[in-house]
């Protein structure tokens, strides 16, 4: 039975602004000055929020991502990523792979029962809605990371914000406040990778990083 489940996450919880915050909803609630990227986060912080949602127990188990890998560690997740979900004894890689486990483990309001088309249609609508954050939208801001210089920031923004208008904002109609007027939180608001990243730090990538793009983005809505 789900009471039953033995749930041990192995994790770590990482604030790129360095505000000390624990989880990814204090670290966007206390650093104002960020700008959504997908650089510098393990995306654990998926799995961290459905949990949550969830309300399933677990036992964490914090990897220190600073120093290398421990041969015990690396035994569990050969990759020496996190985070890993060890589910009674069966060990499950990947943030997205592992929300995804947990929702439909534990039948919730982040995803529809299956069991009629109405549940199907909502969760390919989901579905879609991710997809096209993901690979429209955020991947598009990778190209950040390859400029040379402050020129060549504008049309990546331009084209990052057209491709939110054109393939994001017309599956988000009726949000409110949740994605498909949900009341709660749904898969739709966990899976999205989004992450925070510094707008200025120690690095000379990290300082060619648009402060145009938040800008941007309410006239976008």
């Amino acid at each position: 039975m789900a009471n039953q489940d033995k749930l041990i996450l192995y994790t770590n919880h990482i604030c790129p602004c360095k505000s000390g915050a624990s989880d990814a909803r204090r670290c966007l609630s206390q650093c104002p000055d960020v700008f959504f990227s997908s650089s510098t986060h393990t995306g654990a912080h998926r799995v961290h929020i459905a949990l949550a949602e969830l309300k399933v127990p677990f036992e964490e188990v914090i990897i220190d991502l600073n120093t290398p890998r421990t041969p015990e560690y690396l035994a569990i997740n050969p990759r020496g990523l996190v985070p890993t979900l060890d589910f009674n004894g069966e060990l499950i890689f990947e943030s997205a792979i592992i929300a995804d486990f947990l929702a439909n483990q534990y039948p919730s309001h982040l995803l529809p029962a299956l069991g009629s088309p109405d549940a199907a249609i909502k969760r390919a609508r989901i579905d879609l809605f991710v997809d096209a954050f993901i690979t429209k939208f955020q991947q598009s801001l990778f190209k950040f990371y390859t400029v040379k210089n402050h020129d060549e920031l504008a049309p990546i923004v331009e084209a990052a914000v057209a491709n939110l208008v054109k393939e994001v904002e017309p599956r988000l109609k009726d949000a409110a406040p949740f994605f498909g007027g949900s009341d709660k939180l749904t898969q739709a608001e966990v899976n999205p990778s989004l992450t925070v990243s510094e707008r200025e730090n120690s690095t000379d990538k990290a300082a060619l990083q648009p402060r145009s793009l938040p800008a941007r983005l309410p006239s976008a809505s």
